[in-house]
């Protein structure tokens, strides 16, 4: 071989060598900029260090047995749109805001399944894996969230993220249903067929205790199901839908559906309501729904105040269940009660109005 083959290999090889350099530093560079416009931890799955785990504190569960994790309870807030020229910095943040999840795990509640990778998992990778399970039908709301070791926070699964711990969780009771033993079995099941799929750990939990635990929170549920309603009795013949629609306008109620009225109320159903039976009748009733409400919220003098106000705008006497007349004196016996009652909801762990609350009476 001559000198002057022998150095055109040589040049050959160096630009070989330079290009196969120029191409890793530009992929490093394009995967750092990713990791930094998606906030999802994207990076060389061969290279990079896997994402650090999240902490997981632990506390005596409640009557024995194994200890209980307990997670970081994050306040939900309203997501948030990133304004066309906002920096990049602004966007990142904007996406990690939008897909928080506003679900809280709650132990006295939920019914909760983790999992946990041994690498990180792509976001697309998630959504598949948990479609037989979000598209299920379920007695009881479900909840799929994981853990964004960036943002430290739990959020829906992205597909431009990576994650390496989950959280599969349903509720066990409200006042409307309770989970039975079958149907925990059902959910355990698809969560594990989950797990099963992004080669994942999942420890199922005791199918018989959960039942238990959705059978307790049921009968602690069905004792504070509280209601307190008035009626409004007309002293001259039948009203329309039109004049009952007038009157609660003129004391400042809003119309929720056909026949229903309520004051101004945050999210989720309203605690107080004006109700008509059909569009010509001649009573209405106001009704309060006592656990769904604060205890400082002063919902029993709105009560009565709306009350006489509606009676005085329909010319009608306001009654209780039984037809008896509501004076002074039912007044100060029910507030009483109510202040019993609510300082046993405390007692129970359930805070009136409070998001516990909230979840267990929709």
């Amino acid at each position: 071989m001559s000198e002057l083959q022998i150095a055109l290999l040589l040049i050959a090889g160096a630009v070989l060598a330079g290009l196969y350099l120029a191409g890793k530093w530009q992929e490093r560079r394009l995967l750092r900029r990713l990791g930094e416009e998606l906030g999802g931890g994207v990076g060389d799955a061969l290279l990079d260090d896997p994402q650090p785990r999240r902490p997981a504190p632990t506390t005596p569960a409640r009557g024995g047995g194994p200890p209980r994790r307990v997670e970081p309870q994050l306040r939900s807030e309203p997501a948030f749109e990133a304004s066309p020229v906002a920096g990049e910095a602004a966007q990142a943040s904007a996406v990690a805001v939008a897909r928080r999840s506003e679900w809280i795990e709650d132990p006295m509640l939920d019914c909760v399944l983790e999992l946990r990778c041994a690498r990180p998992v792509d976001g697309v990778s998630f959504i598949d894996a948990a479609v037989p399970l979000t598209a299920s039908q379920w007695p009881m709301p479900v909840s799929f969230v994981v853990w964004d070791a960036r943002a430290q926070q739990w959020v829906h699964p992205d597909r431009f993220g990576y994650y390496t711990d989950a959280l599969a969780a349903i509720q066990l009771a409200s006042r409307r249903s309770v989970l039975t033993e079958e149907q925990i079995d059902r959910f355990v099941s698809s969560v594990r067929q989950m797990a099963a799929a992004l080669d994942a750990d999942c420890d199922p939990p005791d199918i018989a205790r959960c039942a238990a635990s959705a059978r307790e929170l049921d009968r602690l549920c069905a004792r504070f199901d509280v209601r307190i309603g008035l009626t409004l009795e007309s002293a001259s013949g039948a009203w329309t839908e039109a004049r009952v629609a007038a009157a609660a306008e003129r004391v400042g109620l809003e119309p929720l559906v056909a026949l229903r009225w309520a004051p101004a109320h945050g999210p989720g159903p309203a605690p107080l309501v004006l109700s008509m039976p059909m569009a010509l009748s001649e009573r209405v009733s106001l009704e309060l729904d006592v656990p769904a409400i604060a205890a400082d919220e002063g919902a029993v003098p709105q009560l009565f105040g709306l009350s006489n106000q509606l009676a005085a705008q329909l010319n009608a006497r306001i009654v209780d269940d039984n037809a008896r007349p509501i004076d002074s004196q039912s007044v100060a016996a029910i507030q009483a009660q109510l202040s019993r009652l609510y300082e046993q909801m405390r007692n129970a762990g359930i805070d009136p109005g409070g998001l516990r609350a909230r979840r267990l009476y929709v």
